[in-house]
């Protein structure tokens, strides 16, 4: 007989990417960047006292990307992933049982959804969201998808890390990650390590940025990105490129076929954050193997 004190919590389901959220020196210049240049609908703002301080951009019914006005100009723009559960009072008991300092209750912000945030072992804050039938995004559910969006998907979100035992630990042990992909610029270094999230219909995943030296803005800002789904890069490229980039913003180079098999452009916002288009399935029909190299690792 099983003793049940040995008997693991069992986790809520992680379905999906809720949203990827990003600080912006200029809200207006990255309203444009993901409307009028990547063909999503114009954003949903949060206003306080009467002039706008976030904004959602609409990626479909259920991934957005959040994004606040930085009045401090901040170097680090990547704040937070939310990842959408089908119990969030669940999910924040379950962590609490396997030892994550939680909050002691949910919040509903108003904006469509419950949540509640804690940091992972690396110290980035993570939001775990539920989806309810009020707030901001429940109202506008089924509208705002045109056909000029560029990508219905945000398959995958990357944020830098300096030392991925620590991600390990939480996304894999914790959250039940699993990891599918690695590689590096050689066979002896890993810096790009993808976990699938382990309910998600759409086969999402995280992508872990690793580095071993100090990074300006650009580098960091081009390592935190998010990664949305097309069927052809270059007939993608060829859309974006009919279009006017805004001010600043830095348009995607010809596709390039990335360590893993996929083929890929990058383009970025005023403010550096990447935003990368690649292909639903890898050029060729097959991934390219893992390469299961030293994790790269910073120390100051």
């Amino acid at each position: 007989m099983t003793d049940p004190k040995l008997i693991r919590p069992q986790r809520p389901k992680i379905t999906g990417i809720a949203h990827f959220s990003v600080l912006a020196d200029d809200l207006e210049n990255t309203a444009a960047f993901f409307s009028d240049y990547f063909g999503y609908a114009k954003p949903y703002y949060v206003e306080r006292e009467g002039k706008p301080t976030m904004m959602f951009v609409k990626i479909n019914d259920r991934q957005y990307v959040e994004i606040t006005k930085d009045d401090e100009c901040k170097e680090w723009k990547y704040r937070h992933t939310a990842f959408e559960v089908d119990d969030i009072e669940a999910m924040r008991m379950y962590l609490r049982m396997m030892g994550v300092k939680v909050p002691d209750d949910i919040m509903d912000p108003g904006f469509g959804f419950k949540c509640f945030f804690i940091k992972d072992f690396s110290g980035h804050d993570v939001e775990f969201v539920q989806y309810i039938d009020s707030g901001l995004l429940a109202e506008h559910m089924g509208q705002d998808m045109p056909d000029t969006r560029i990508s219905d998907l945000m398959r995958h979100v990357g944020w830098l890390c300096d030392d991925f035992s620590r991600d390990l630990a939480f996304y894999s042990f914790i959250l039940g990650f699993k990891e599918f992909w690695r590689g590096g610029p050689d066979d002896n270094t890993s810096k790009w390590i993808k976990l699938a999230m382990p309910d998600s219909p759409d086969r999402e995943y995280i992508e872990i940025m690793l580095y071993d030296q100090k990074l300006d803005q650009t580098e960091m800002g081009c390592q935190n990105h998010i990664g949305l789904d097309v069927d052809d890069v270059p007939a993608a490229r060829a859309i974006l490129e009919s279009r006017r980039i805004p001010e600043g913003c830095t348009p995607g180079e010809p596709m390039k076929i990335g360590a893993c098999g996929y083929g890929q452009s990058n383009y970025l916002t005023l403010d550096k954050t990447r935003v990368e288009i690649m292909t639903r399935e890898a050029v060729g029909g097959k991934p390219t193997p893992p390469i299961y190299g030293i994790p790269a690792r910073y120390e100051a």
